[in-house]
């Protein structure tokens, strides 16, 4: 008798948007003379049953803060903070979650990690827990030369790109890295255009390239030879009176946001098919499902593509002053990473644990772009699941921290603009790609560095074995108000002159 719909239903196929390719197959089975408890072994192969909807847990899984907050801006950030986190952690596939102390709301959507948020996994990826800049990172290199800081920026500044878009044609970079055989990945596919259009580039907002000087004292050069890191700790054997660093802060670009906006796409269809209730930003794709290990393969790629990107600023750079770097190390966030048979994901929020040999991991923690850049020995302390804050975090948004600099008219005083940082980065040289400052990324739009530095150190999170002290500092700053908008604001200025208008001749 042909097996119907029902048949594969009471043995325990879920009637749901599977069931036409399930029977279809079920009925090729059948043709080829196998009997019935034959199909359906041999159905289970192809199309496995699934285990029930996946709901949320009535109780939160545990979460760890390593974060004091003190003001009343402080308190209410981490508050907003935990709140988002506790709903994430309702997600059943999460075992643990962990703050850091750079903390802060990534957006108000129930269950959407905040920024200095880390979480443990079972056998799940949640593209929503790295966010769109997947793989945001630090990259640094050491260099022995003792030119002008205005020089040294000068170079800098024709050696990478800020703003939107990638780099038009005929000044773009290339890397081999574009010709791995990847693009048949379906996270990935159609993206070899836009991966070669953004090499090079670093974006807007928070990322940075960043000139410094760092000098090591013995013990710190001990520190760095005792956990592994020969080339940096010979760099320094070598080299008396310290050096110059290049810092760069971006993430993937549009590679990434692609990337993942269709891994949100495939874990939201994935969560209609197999649970119930789950917030969007929390949704996930099995890390052992077909789409899970394709997911997880284009992450790898992504991160590969991001440390080139990095590198190829730094290649220019080196090239355009005539040096090779003396060691170079980098660190990464907005990421997942696998340790033993849990996934770990990171918002804001970089490893600090001990690779496989047992040596702690070295990383680049920024603050602002008026103070130091730590370097730091991983803590691999478990209580927070190993990591550290990946910077110094904000305790208002853009939107707020901005509202007392602006005018009736919504505009700020460039004025004032130029008294803030003459108070807050005096001294450096402070460069905007787009032509104005962003008072958001001056250091007024951050938290306290001190503290955040302070609190590394308190919940031992990492130990600080240099700091990089800043000479200068590239950002995008404001773009050029695009024609729409400013067409749209002046349309918005006419109708309220109209109604003033309209409003005094009636009262008259």
């Amino acid at each position: 008798m042909e097996i119907k719909a029902r048949d594969l239903i009471a043995a325990g196929w879920r009637e749901d948007a599977r069931m036409g390719m399930v029977l279809k197959r079920a009925r090729e089975l059948e043709a080829t003379g196998l009997d019935r408890a034959g199909v359906l072994a041999a159905l289970e192969a192809d199309f496995p049953k699934l285990a029930l909807r996946a709901e949320l847990r009535s109780t939160p899984a545990g979460c760890s803060e390593a974060i004091a907050a003190e003001t009343p801006a402080e308190i209410a950030s981490v508050a907003a903070s935990r709140a988002r986190m506790l709903e994430l952690l309702h997600v059943p596939v999460i075992k643990r979650g962990a703050l850091m102390p750079d903390t802060c709301p990534a957006g108000a959507g129930i269950a959407t990690i905040p920024v200095g948020g880390a979480i443990e996994v079972e056998n799940a990826l949640l593209p929503g827990a790295h966010s769109a800049d997947i793989c945001c990172s630090m990259f640094a290199s050491f260099f022995a030369d003792n030119r002008p800081v205005g020089e040294l920026m000068d170079h800098l500044w024709a050696s990478t790109h800020f703003g939107a878009g990638g780099r038009p044609r005929g000044k773009q970079f290339y890397s081999t890295l574009l010709e791995e055989p990847v693009w048949d990945n379906p996270f990935l596919a159609g993206l070899q255009g836009r991966a070669r259009e953004f090499l090079g580039t670093q974006g807007d907002g928070n990322h940075f390239a960043y000139v410094g000087r760092i000098e090591f004292t013995p013990d710190q050069h001990r520190a760095i030879a005792r956990a592994g890191d020969t080339d940096l700790a010979a760099a320094i054997e070598r080299r008396e009176g310290g050096f110059h660093v290049l810092v760069t802060h971006h993430g993937s670009r549009a590679l990434g946001a692609n990337v993942y906006k269709h891994g949100m796409i495939e874990a939201r269809a994935w969560m209609r098919q197999n649970a119930t209730s789950i917030p969007e930003a929390a949704a996930w794709l099995p890390a052992d499902s077909r789409e899970g290990r394709d997911y997880w393969a284009a992450l790898q790629f992504v991160a590969r593509w991001t440390r080139v990107n990095h590198a190829l600023i730094h290649d220019e750079f080196l090239h355009r002053v005539g040096l090779r770097p003396l060691a170079q190390l980098g660190n990464e966030h907005n990421f997942v990473w696998q340790r033993g048979d849990a996934f770990y994901h990171g918002k804001g929020a970089t490893p600090a644990w001990r690779d496989a040999k047992g040596r702690p991991l070295l990383g680049l923690i920024p603050l602002n772009m008026a103070r130091e850049i730590l370097i730091v020995l991983g803590g691999d302390n478990d209580e927070f699941l190993s990591f550290c804050p990946h910077g110094a975090g904000r305790n208002l948004s853009r939107k707020a921290m901005l509202a007392p600099y602006r005018d009736a008219e919504g505009d700020i005083d460039p004025a004032r603009v130029k008294q803030v940082l003459a108070e807050t980065t005096g001294g450096l040289d402070i460069r905007w790609f787009n032509g104005a400052p962003d008072l958001s990324e001056t250091p007024l739009g951050y938290k306290d560095a001190s503290k955040v530095k302070e609190q590394i150190e308190r919940f031992q999170l990492a130990s600080v074995v240099g700091e990089i002290h800043p000479l200068g500092c590239i950002m995008a700053g404001q773009a050029a108000e695009p024609p729409w908008l400013q067409k749209k604001r002046e349309k918005r200025a006419a109708h309220k002159a109209a109604r003033r208008e309209w409003t005094t001749e009636n009262e008259e």
